[in-house]
């Protein structure tokens, strides 16, 4: 896996016009980002732009300022780039209106757009701006929580500060990265993020709301073990398979294999998304499938890609 870590930082040419400059930031925004249209102010003077550019791969943050500017991704845009991945965005300072699909949110410092990328939107920003931009690949992140995801994430959650710092310490060592430390330090701000994206209904009520804590609980702590099954699961909650079925699909809308199973592939996708050097073998015996065969197939069906094809798009 060859992996280079890449940096740029980019701003308009003094000689530039002002014709000029807003063709840079449109290139340059197709370049980074991928197909979007844009609306500027052409009573406003001369319009300024600066960007802070780091990447690994698909992994990327951008640090970006600019007078205000309106963007628009179309459904043409969007067949064209075929790009079905995620952005974090960060406002430091100054703020945006956002609208996607039947969601509009005003986005400011110390909230966090989360927005799929594959997917028509409008971005109005009225104000100059200075924010941090992250490329979410698709498959690093839970795929279902990240399309049910809000276009603010709740910023009232300690984990989601712990989001924001990470974001910033990125940025923090622009420069400084070797490609692996980028990589394991972007990796988790990926993990957090997909922390923050889990909603799992609060477990507070209901006859079987205490038996679908606890085998939610087993199913986590002794997932690596290939002999976990849903009947030993219910043996250990002192329960039938049908009472632990009914409990699970009130609670989390699962049946025990399928959230088991679920289980084992988040923590294996995980591992996948490290930077560092894996072992299939190992990867399969770690999570509990058993086999390489089983962990494979088992992967494939539900990310649509082998373990290697999401480790060539996350690292090239």
């Amino acid at each position: 896996m060859d992996q280079v870590y890449l940096w740029e930082e980019d701003s308009p040419a003094p000689a530039e016009t002002n014709t000029d400059r807003m063709e840079h930031w449109h290139e340059y925004i197709h370049t980074r980002q991928g197909t979007v249209g844009l609306a500027f102010d052409d009573t406003a003077g001369d319009f300024w732009w600066s960007t802070t550019a780091q990447q690994v791969g698909r992994m990327q943050i951008v640090r970006f300022g600019s007078d205000p500017v309106h963007y628009h991704r179309t459904r043409r845009d969007v067949r064209g780039d075929d790009d079905d991945s995620f952005r974090l965005l960060l406002p430091l300072s100054g703020e945006f209106k956002f609208r996607q699909g039947d969601t509009a949110e005003i986005v400011g410092p110390g909230k966090l757009a989360f927005f799929h990328w594959g997917s028509p939107m409008v971005m109005r920003q009225d104000e100059p701006l200075d924010a941090l931009i992250l490329t979410v690949p698709e498959q690093s992140v839970h795929v279902s929580r990240a399309r049910d995801a809000p276009l603010a994430l709740d910023g009232s959650r300690p984990l989601m500060r712990s989001l924001v710092s990470q974001l910033d310490l990125l940025h923090a060592g622009c420069g400084e990265w070797t490609a692996v430390d980028f990589s394991v330090a972007f990796s988790s701000a990926l993990l957090l993020l997909d922390g923050v994206l889990n909603r799992t209904r609060a477990v507070a009520s209901g006859r079987h709301a205490v038996l679908a804590a606890r085998a939610r609980e087993l199913m986590e702590i002794h997932a690596g073990d290939s002999k976990l099954t849903p009947d030993a699961v219910a043996r250990m909650c002192g329960c039938s398979l049908r009472t632990l079925h009914t409990a699970l699909t009130d609670s989390a809308g699962m049946a025990p294999a399928a959230l088991l199973r679920s289980i084992r592939l988040d923590r294996a996708r995980r591992r996948l998304s490290s930077p560092l050097s894996v072992d299939l073998d190992a990867i399969a015996r770690e999570t509990g499938f058993g086999t390489t065969r089983r962990f494979r197939e088992a992967f494939r069906r539900r990310y649509e890609q082998t373990p290697e094809q999401m480790r060539a798009e996350l690292y090239g």
